[in-house]
């Protein structure tokens, strides 16, 4: 109970928590209506707790759900199973499982693969990096839409000037930070920040086209109080709104957002 409680409080409420952290899911799901297909079969992978997975069951996609931590898959489970029969019945799978071996599922299974909210910021290893790209590209079907998103480098940084800047001054980190290739240590874990330009180079050497590149926070990157101050006003929240979306693929907007999110599409 205590583990369901705390994803329920944590990974689960974090896209809807407030205004500002609503950006990254509200930009994610306009450019993905822009480049899915209107139906088909997805693999959403590393999808954590489901909520992307149960926003396209709603949708009207099949959608198989795919995640390490088996608490998470039967939080999602649980979730979908209050929607009505028309919605929980499009969960055609949960499956715990790790995005770097995806041998469980065919070559070019599905119509559209997700990787969202950054489970590719979790391997360390690049090698492991190219490894999982290169599985979710070869069960994507052929001209199939894969989408990747990830924790940005810069945004990294940010948060180190503004929450923990002892870390400049700590031989360890300061190491990782600068010379470690965007590697850092998050709750004892080593994670990888990216570069808007080493994860199009990553994935194009993985077997993608580039369409698209998004900065899913985009101008709010970094101020969650004066936007979260703005959404309380709907009339400012709706101009603010699509002032992002307009500008979110920006090439300096996505370099410095908190989640860079890459569109591309099997060749």
């Amino acid at each position: 109970m205590k583990k369901e409680n705390e994803i329920e409080t944590g990974e689960w409420n974090r896209l809807v928590k407030d205004a500002y952290n609503s950006l990254e899911f509200l930009v994610t799901m306009h450019y993905l209506r822009k480049y899915l297909p209107e139906t088909g079969k997805i693999l959403d992978a590393g999808g954590g707790p489901g909520r992307y997975a149960l926003e396209f069951c709603r949708a009207g996609y099949d959608v198989v759900l795919l995640d390490i931590d088996p608490t998470y898959i039967t939080f999602a489970e649980e979730k979908i199973k209050l929607e009505p029969k028309s919605v929980s019945n499009r969960l055609i799978a949960s499956v715990v499982g790790d995005v770097r071996n995806l041998s469980r599922f065919n070559t070019n299974e599905f119509d559209a693969v997700l990787c969202l909210g950054g489970p590719l910021t979790h391997i360390s290893d690049e090698t492991e990096r190219i490894q999982a790209i290169s599985e979710l590209v070869r069960v994507a079907k052929p001209g199939a839409i894969v989408c990747i998103a990830v924790v940005g480098y810069l945004a990294m940084l940010r948060t180190v000037l503004s929450r923990v800047s002892h870390e400049l001054i700590t031989p360890r980190y300061w190491e990782l930070i600068k010379e470690g290739q965007g590697n850092n240590l998050v709750r004892d874990s080593l994670w990888h920040f990216f570069r808007a330009s080493e994860l199009q180079h990553l994935a194009e050497s993985c077997g993608l086209i580039t369409l698209e590149m998004v900065g899913c926070e985009g101008l709010s990157t970094g101020l969650p109080e004066a936007t979260n101050t703005v959404a309380e006003d709907p009339a400012k929240w709706e101009r603010w709104v699509e002032l992002v979306l307009e500008t979110a693929t920006e090439p300096a907007l996505v370099d410095m957002a908190a989640h860079i999110l890459y569109i591309g599409q099997v060749s």
